[in-house]
């Protein structure tokens, strides 16, 4: 897969593969959240009990108070080339109007890596949950999707000086369920389909997507800036005239300042700064 002419060095040596991914059977299951408990541990048993080892988390219509999160923010150091803001707080909370959460392993112990929009104290916001910190406010439904044969398992990444989800396979490798990470400089719309591509696939919808990426360029709407952080509101892969797998991808986008776009992704201007996490149910 081509790197987008739009590219950021990392502090540390490139990975030599770029796009990675495990595959195994789609599980889904609903459930409701228990108030009082950490966004984490709200999601953790039930996942365990549909023996869902990585997978996502639909953030939709979830109550969160208190609820504390982070926004993208410029480095501070020459060890990274992006940071996070001071963590803000919301303690009457919020309800998340659309987000998506990354499901796996941190430390032996389950976790979360999520991203949202929301409307707040000071109007509409959108940033990164500090999935530990944050709470259940009310009982709330949940979907969730996975499988159990593979995980996402968090793990430093010596080439951006972060600790990362990436996917780990764990059992046969079956299935139509995909977990895959796209590292720095892939494109986001190139690496989503260059992943249906490798498991045989030229249709698929895209479950979940969440990371970083250089600046944004949307239909309509761009940022220039870098960082930028986005989750995937919705995304299909479907042939093209030439039978070639095409993705469709809109995202939600916030920079270091607090300024949120939205829309259709522009293929081949979108770089990938840190990682973009994806999970795609192949059809």
């Amino acid at each position: 897969m081509s790197p987008s002419p739009r590219r950021i060095v990392q502090p540390g040596p490139p990975h030599p593969v770029r796009i990675e991914s495990a595959i195994g059977h789609l599980r889904e299951l609903s459930f409701t959240a228990t108030p009082g408990l950490s966004l984490v541990d709200a999601v953790a048993g039930p996942l365990a009990a549909a023996c869902i080892r990585g997978g996502t988390v639909d953030l939709a219509g979830l109550h969160l108070a208190p609820f504390d999160y982070v926004i993208p923010s410029l480095s501070p150091d020459a060890e990274h080339v992006a940071f996070y803001s001071e963590t803000r707080r919301e303690p009457g909370g919020v309800r998340i109007e659309s987000g998506t959460a990354t499901f796996g392993q941190r430390d032996g112990a389950p976790f979360l890596h999520a991203h949202a929009l929301w409307h707040g104290s000071a109007g509409v916001a959108a940033g990164h949950i500090l999935p530990l910190d944050s709470r259940i406010g009310t009982a709330s439904e949940v979907r969730a999707s996975g499988v159990a044969e593979a995980e996402m398992r968090a793990t430093p990444d010596a080439e951006t000086n972060f600790t990362l989800f990436g996917p780990v396979q764990l059992g046969a490798e079956a299935g139509r369920c995909v977990l895959g990470r796209l590292r720095p400089n892939e494109d986001l719309v190139g690496g989503i389909e260059a992943l249906c591509q490798r498991h045989g696939a030229t249709r698929a919808t895209v479950l979940s997507g969440i990371g970083s990426t250089i600046g944004s360029r949307l239909d309509g709407a761009r940022i220039d800036t870098t960082p930028t952080e986005f989750f995937i509101r919705r995304g299909t892969v479907a042939p093209d005239a030439t039978g070639r797998a095409r993705a469709e991808i809109e995202t939600v986008v916030v920079d270091h300042t607090g300024t949120i776009i939205a829309g259709r992704v522009i293929p081949g201007l979108n770089p990938v700064l840190i990682c973009a996490e994806i999970v795609l149910s192949l059809t």
